[in-house]
């Protein structure tokens, strides 16, 4: 190949990787821009007022959002709604753990029961492509559970979840860092959990929580393979 033809075919390939940075320039931008998924289905909370005597610097307020928590009642077998004012997470694993830890914290006035045992704490959390959220629970080998305590349970768990977490429609619970066939021997936890309805006092107050463009349980998309409600094990 002469010099004059190795040259007009370095021209030419420079023409080509030119046009393909230019076709794909858009591509990258988007990408570029595409924002974390939300995680805040809650709006945030009424803004404090905080008065201060004239002269003194105003004292930053911290946002806050308010979330909403299930509990069981005295007789331990249907769950009741709490709203609560919580700092804003920063992401969604962190807006998880303070869930957990205001479950943990168990409820304000009078009829309701903490739900979280003491000898039980979150490992990990996080969130899954396609609406999962995953609750890794550091379990104490000599805890035990009722079936009517176990359901509860699992219940608060998922319901303070789904009702808080956006784009979020199903629950899966780890047991030490492991998939695990129950808690106690009650309610299965082989598949992710949808929010569990039958066990809150109010059934009007549950969220919307099926993402645009996702089905239900009993969709035609085979998501009743995929999710489940907690049921007894038999």
């Amino acid at each position: 190949m002469s010099r004059r033809a190795a040259a007009i075919l370095l021209a030419v390939l420079a023409v080509a990787v030119a046009a393909l940075i230019l076709a794909n320039r858009g591509d990258l931008a988007r990408l570029t821009r595409r924002a974390p998924r939300p995680f805040l289905r809650v709006t945030p909370a009424p803004a404090p007022i905080v008065t201060a005597p004239p002269g003194a610097t105003p004292v930053p307020v911290p946002e806050t959002v308010r979330v909403t928590l299930y509990f069981p009642d005295q007789n331990g077998m249907l769950l009741h709604p709490q709203e609560r004012d919580v700092p804003k997470p920063t992401g969604g694993a962190a807006y998880l753990q303070t869930l957990f830890a205001e479950l943990q914290r168990g409820p304000t006035g009078e009829g309701l029961l903490a739900v979280i045992p003491p000898k039980m704490q979150l490992r990990n959390a996080f969130l899954m492509p396609e609406g999962e959220a995953v609750l890794d629970l550091a379990l104490d080998s000599g805890l035990t559970f009722g079936s009517d305590e176990e359901l509860t349970l699992i219940g608060a768990l998922v319901n303070t979840t789904l009702h808080n977490v956006a784009e979020t429609s199903r629950v899966r619970i780890l047991v030490n860092g492991e998939p695990a066939e129950t808690l106690g021997g009650h309610v299965d936890l082989t598949r992710p959990l949808l929010f569990l309805k039958d066990i809150v006092a109010t059934p009007d107050v549950e969220p919307e929580i099926t993402p645009p463009g996702a089905t239900d349980a009993t969709g035609a998309s085979g998501a009743a393979d995929a999710v489940a409600t907690a049921t007894p094990k038999p």
